[in-house]
């Protein structure tokens, strides 16, 4: 029913949100309403004398056929594309079938509540009034497959561009290697863009790519592929940027889905063609050793400047550099002598160009991670521990910083039920599996985790009669797969009437689904 309610992850923060169906719908309604630059809702048409016109009392049959007939038209478009390619590059059968959609639902949009956004009193604040995060799931959608495809051919061109971090602590690495006379009188601030998916430009995306592969085309594994083909595949799948909500066809006119695989790489590289036209180009800038210190992760940005002015200054030329003025910068400069938060990191630059840094989660954050009494393999709540301590010391600068850093993960596993946490912390000591002899013939088999004496006796058996197996445990569901839905309310339905093609109901009688 619409009051039963529906839990949903919220962004950052770790956390629940529940909430009845009818108020989801709602939210999700008002946030594709007050964004009609990038939303447009589509009426079910038909034809009329020639013309088409929109159907004026239409029901849920009249939509049912309506997202079937646009699934079928791109799922063809996607299909006849890949042949082309196929049949101009010789790809083998085997692989041209692999990536042939067929049977496919339209990609289905779902919102995640920002809590962590929530400023004042959070019992105040209505569930209609909160700022959610627009995600656009394309599993099992007719662009699912070229998109997968798309992203394996893009994303290795991420490691040409200087300003992009391929590790997240990367940033701390880059500081430290600046003398500190370059870097005295600097403070370290930081950018995020605003909704950077749905702002870019598709068409210019397309173009940034093109450009940039063109360039690294033969430093890259194209799978056999030419930029002619890369072209098509990007086209296809980027300008189809139709999905469900509640039922009702949508049409993403502006950026990219955040959930489609070539969506971030896409961003990523558009948002660098405007660092290379602007900040890279700028007189003052572009013979500075500072400006190897500018290093963005996806849409949040880490840098160095004198002043907040300077800082400003400096979103602003990049700004500039896009044609459509779609790029808004939220700067955050610290105020003399705090730290500035940066992903999982807090950086401050001391008057005399010292480098501090230190672990850091945002104060809106829950403090849930895996629980010590989860049902979990005991190698697994151990590695979770240690990765924290190991993140905690790598990211610190030492003494102060670093104490600072294993207090907070202390914190955070005490929550969780371990009981004496800093066992965990082992410095200086990283964990080598042995080698296995090579066998073609080892199969893996994927069992239930029960217990630890279950899981042992297993292991110790198949080892005792050198069975050719791998076993792996598999935990049970978590609170997040039992109690949160993404499509509450796209429920995948037989929309073709036909129990031998419907993927739900392939067993019952047809017109009962």
């Amino acid at each position: 029913s619409q009051t039963f309610p529906r839990c949903k992850d919220a962004t950052n923060n770790k956390e629940f949100v529940v909430s009845g169906k009818e108020t989801y719908r709602k939210q999700t309604i008002k946030h594709l309403k007050d964004n009609p630059r990038v939303y447009k809702w589509i009426p079910p048409a038909r034809s009329s004398q020639g013309e088409t016109v929109d159907v004026k009392k239409p029901t849920d049959i009249t939509y049912r056929n309506q997202i079937s007939a646009k699934t079928m038209k791109i799922e063809l478009e996607c299909n006849k594309i890949w042949e082309n390619i196929c049949a101009r590059r010789n790809i083998p059968r085997k692989i041209h079938q692999m990536f042939l959609s067929h049977g496919t639902t339209l990609p289905t949009l779902y919102t995640l509540p920002k809590t962590h956004k929530i400023t004042g009193d959070i019992n105040k604040v209505r569930l209609e009034d909160l700022k959610v995060r627009p995600i656009v799931s394309c599993s099992d959608s007719p662009t699912e497959k070229v998109g997968i495809l798309t992203a394996h051919l893009i994303t290795p061109l991420l490691k040409f561009l200087p300003m992009n971090m391929m590790n997240i602590h990367g940033h701390i690495n880059t500081l430290n290697s600046v003398s500190k006379e370059s870097l005295a009188g600097y403070q370290f601030y930081t950018a995020d863009v605003s909704a950077l998916f749905t702002n870019v430009n598709i068409e210019m995306c397309i173009t940034n790519i093109l450009d940039f592969a063109h360039e690294h085309w033969h430093e890259i594994n194209t799978l056999g592929l030419k930029l002619i083909d890369l072209k098509d595949l990007l086209e296809v799948g980027l300008y189809n940027a139709f999905f469900t909500f509640n039922q009702r066809l949508y049409w993403q006119v502006q950026g990219v889905f955040m959930g489609y695989c070539p969506s971030p790489p896409a961003a990523i590289i558009r948002l660098a063609r405007c660092e290379m036209n602007s900040l890279y180009t700028d007189a003052h800038y572009i013979d500075n050793p500072i400006l190897g210190l500018y290093s963005r992760y996806v849409d949040d940005t880490g840098f160095v400047a004198k002043t907040k002015s300077e800082a400003l200054r400096i979103c602003a030329i990049i700004a500039r550099a896009d044609v459509d003025k779609n790029i808004k910068w939220e700067v955050e400069y610290p105020e003399e002598g705090e730290y500035t938060p940066f992903l999982d990191t807090e950086i401050k630059i001391t008057a005399d160009g010292e480098v501090l840094s230190r672990y850091y989660r945002k104060p809106a954050n829950k403090g849930i991670t895996l629980h010590f009494n989860s049902h979990h393999p005991e190698t697994t709540k151990t590695a979770v521990a240690r990765n924290y301590y190991k993140t905690a010391r790598d990211v610190s600068s030492g003494g102060e910083q670093l104490e600072h850093s294993l207090e907070m993960v202390d914190t955070l596993l005490n929550k969780n039920g371990y009981t004496t946490p800093r066992k965990f912390d082992i410095p200086g000591t990283t964990r080598h599996k042995a080698k296995r002899p090579n066998r073609n013939d080892v199969v893996t088999l994927c069992l239930p985790y029960t217990t630890k004496y279950d899981s042992n006796r297993i292991r110790n058996f198949i080892k005792s009669k050198n069975y050719p197996i791998t076993p792996i445990f598999t935990p049970g569901k978590s609170l997040r797969n039992i109690l949160c839905n993404s499509r509450p309310l796209d429920k995948t339905k037989c929309t073709r009437f036909n129990p031998k093609l419907c993927k739900v109901c392939p067993k019952i009688i047809k017109g009962q689904c």
